[in-house]
């Protein structure tokens, strides 16, 4: 088979980045809208529109970490197939063309519920959505994120794609976490799964254009084998341990953001679109120095700061509150300061993995997106954990008179931003 030549020095120029870029918008779009709302949608908690309890808060939560758990075990075998997998149209893009219509139409369906009361049969119709969802889901991401190093073969081009796609998601985050809320309030949840559907459709559809290189099959290996070597890997367990840390700490925080502005800061809802605003904001011009401060440090050292500064930010949302009031004003400078470090999320953790892929001297590139995979694994697990910790902190209190779960949530996401930045003192590449 014939490959398509790329000049490494060049690939920036000639490699269609920005439709690839835009999958990554799609899958952060639907992501953030279902992980941010989910919980509000089917228990809102008292609310001046008279939404009805669907499903009690901590079986939303128990219920949104068992789909994650479907998702993160088909992750290394997505992976693994989509390594193995050659055609006509490569190894990635047929996963990710048969996952978005399943992916799309399953979270329309989530926030339309049939019933409008509770009921067990809306315990079971979020599970078995939420479980398509994620099966979905894995389908497209792993072999979408198993394709950035062959798109960027260059150090420096994976920081700089790395960084299109957390421009991508980030903008991704602001659209789903204050259109979800604006067109849930102003025109239903009906109308806003099709506003949202449809632009993630668009998104995620335009990698197919993307060109990807053809190669002649390589050795077959088995799937635990794989999976053994990638864990065997002694860059890859600090790295996977702390990357999933980090996922637990912004799972809590994406949840609680719709309870820190009813509950700490005693706001209508509609303000949870500004507050995360402000956070992403913060975000991306933690970004801006991202580039500089890796060619001074190194990722690792980026990272570990980043989340440092992370975990301060969130343990001061739950507590200053007490200390400082409510004013909007001052609150948007305080909470794009505290969201610095979450810049380096955004784009590090992609970056890092071609580095911990090549310390594979067995497997190496014919693993690629099994380790892709198996970071999957323990990032959906994570994820999932982090809304389950969420939920059960939740119950203790998330309105303005019992606002004890929503605090003591937020000290424990800044608790798992401290432990990201411990686990990762053992990763051993330095650049």
């Amino acid at each position: 088979m014939k490959f398509v030549s790329l000049n490494p020095a060049k690939a920036h120029l000639r490699t269609p980045w920005l439709p690839y870029a835009m999958g990554f918008f799609g899958l952060f779009l639907l992501n953030t809208a279902l992980s941010s709302f989910i919980l509000y949608r089917y228990d809102p908690g008292p609310n001046d529109e008279n939404l009805p309890i669907l499903v009690p808060t901590v079986l939303v939560g128990s219920a949104f970490f068992f789909g994650r758990i479907i998702g993160a075990l088909l992750q290394p075998v997505v992976g693994y197939y989509s390594d193995q997998v050659q055609g006509h149209w490569g190894k990635r893009r047929p996963f990710l063309a048969v996952s978005i219509l399943p992916m799309v139409c399953s979270f329309a369906l989530l926030f339309n519920p049939i019933v409008i009361e509770t009921s067990l049969g809306n315990s079971l119709y979020l599970v078995s959505l939420l479980c398509i969802f994620y099966f979905a889901f894995t389908l497209y991401q792993v072999p979408y994120l198993a394709w950035l190093p062959e798109l960027a073969p260059k150090d420096q081009q994976r920081v700089t794609l790395s960084s299109w796609l957390a421009i991508s998601s980030l903008a991704a985050t602001v659209v789903g976490a204050t259109g979800t809320p604006w067109l849930s309030d102003r025109y239903g949840f009906g109308v806003m799964t099709m506003a949202i559907g449809f632009v993630s459709l668009g998104a995620l559809l335009l990698p197919l254009l993307t060109p990807e290189r053809v190669a002649k099959p390589s050795k077959r290996v088995p799937l635990l084998v794989s999976l053994k070597a990638s864990w065997q890997n002694s860059s890859f367990r600090p790295y996977v341990l702390g990357v999933a840390a980090a996922w637990i700490s912004m799972s809590i925080l994406s949840v609680c953001t719709v309870f820190f502005v009813t509950a700490l800061l005693q706001k209508d809802i509609s303000f949870s679109g500004l507050i995360s605003i402000l956070i992403l904001g913060g975000a991306a011009f933690g970004m801006l120095g991202v580039k500089s401060l890796v060619k001074r440090v190194g990722k690792k050292r980026t990272f570990q700061f980043s989340m440092l500064w992370s975990g301060v930010g969130v343990i001061l949302m739950a507590l200053l509150p007490l200390w400082l009031g409510r004013a909007i004003p001052l609150w948007s400078v305080l909470i794009p300061l505290g969201s610095l470090g979450l810049g380096s999320f955004f784009v590090l953790p992609n970056a890092m993995m071609p580095d911990v892929v090549e310390q594979d001297l067995k497997l190496g590139q014919s693993a690629q997106a099994v380790y892709f995979g198996s970071r999957g694994l323990f990032v959906e697990l994570s994820t999932g954990l982090g809304t389950l910790i969420a939920g059960l902190l939740l119950s203790l209190g998330k309105t303005a008179i019992h606002p004890l779960g929503v605090q003591l949530s937020l000290v424990t996401a800044g608790g798992f931003a401290f432990i990201s930045a411990g686990l990762l003192m053992a990763y051993p590449i330095s650049r």
